[in-house]
């Protein structure tokens, strides 16, 4: 069984398929091309064990060496989670390893438990919202680069910083890349998100409005699926040709998501 069914029209589809397809890698490729086409891929109440969820990883990519042999444990709780200072930072649109040379290829979330209220994945397809700019807003965003730091993203969550935590933040890498990334397939997507830190060559005035007037473009309702989760759904967004965050939850929440991202392949060369 592989069966499609289209959320919305410009992202989002369900896949029904046989647990043990699924888990043998049998649809793979389809499931590769369709996370490109469709930038959100839900699979309903899977209830995947972590050496399930790290199984079909590795159907569709090169799991990415964080955590547990590759499974991260989501979650507010620092006794939990190794990431819990940065999961605030979730809440904002971002894409997953901006801060590296090449970005991640995709992330996969399996949920074990739910906020009490809030909690949803929103994923917005940054492919069909630079396809549909006007082609003069294209002209103007071309050859446009944004500088990408950890920092931007923390100060956020946490706008006036000690020293320690400004040391912290910027003792990890950031990277320049264009706000327009042409991939080696001929379709383009807009590189932007919460990393995106300041328009090379503008003021700081100009480019927060090019960066607040784009994001507001790419996550309209048209290009954005909202996720709404049962425990033990399984969902796989792209992160090349997209963006993801966390709708609010309480901080003291027990919401837990398994997650596995995968390594980039492309690099960003233009």
């Amino acid at each position: 069984m592989f069966e499609v069914i289209d959320i919305q029209p410009k992202i989002g589809s369900e896949v029904r398929i046989s647990r043990e397809d699924f888990l043998a890698g049998t649809h793979a490729k389809e499931i590769e091309q369709l996370l490109v086409d469709r930038s959100a891929l839900l699979f309903r109440e899977m209830h995947l064990t972590g050496a399930e969820q790290r199984q079909f990883a590795r159907t569709i990519g090169t799991v990415t060496d964080q955590g547990d042999d590759g499974l991260s444990m989501i979650s507010m709780n620092p006794e939990v989670s190794s990431v819990a200072g940065y999961t605030r930072g979730a809440f904002y649109w971002h894409i997953d390893g901006a801060n590296d040379p090449i970005p991640a290829k995709a992330t996969m979330l399996s949920a074990v438990v739910l906020a009490e209220e809030g909690g949803d994945t929103l994923i917005c397809n940054t492919y069909a919202a630079y396809a549909d700019l006007p082609d003069e807003e294209k002209a103007k965003l071309e050859g446009l680069r944004v500088r990408h730091a950890l920092e931007a993203t923390q100060r956020l969550v946490t706008p006036q910083p000690t020293v320690a935590e400004l040391n912290q933040w910027r003792s990890r890498p950031s990277r320049s890349h264009p706000l327009v990334w042409h991939h080696k397939s001929g379709h383009s997507s807009l590189l932007i998100g919460a990393t995106g830190y300041y328009v090379e060559g503008m003021s700081r005035e100009d480019s927060d409005m090019l960066f607040t007037r784009i994001q507001e473009w790419a996550t309209q309702d048209d290009y954005v699926y909202r996720h709404k989760w049962t425990v033990g759904d399984f969902l796989l967004f792209d992160n090349t040709g997209g963006m993801h965050r966390a709708d609010w939850y309480s901080l003291d929440s027990d919401r837990l998501m398994h997650r596995c991202t995968l390594d980039g392949e492309e690099p960003i060369t233009n």
